[in-house]
């Protein structure tokens, strides 16, 4: 009976971890998903397309050594992954 307890208890963690994992990965797309809305909304409006105000923040933060804090503000803000993130920061501090 208990090694029953330990195997449903075992499934329940994976379960809660993979929910926790995918309810993640929703968030980050539905984040892309509205900055990508942004973006062809003001495409369609004729609008030209301009540096992203996190920019100016983002070169803060490099000036002051925190690229880690840079990579994090910029997933955060497009939702990217760690490596789209930082792949965009890189080029950010190469066009100083």
């Amino acid at each position: 009976m208990s090694w029953i307890m330990i195997i449903i208890g075992a499934v329940l963690v994976l379960v809660y971890i993979f929910y926790n994992a995918t309810e993640q990965r929703i968030k980050a797309l539905e984040t892309r998903v509205r900055h990508m809305e942004k973006l062809l909304q003001k495409s369609s409006q004729g609008e030209t397309f301009t540096e992203p105000e996190i920019n100016k923040e983002l070169r803060r933060l490099l000036q002051q050594g925190k690229k880690v804090e840079a990579v994090k503000r910029t997933r955060q803000e497009f939702g990217w992954s760690l490596l789209e993130a930082k792949q965009y920061v890189d080029e950010l501090k190469g066009g100083e």
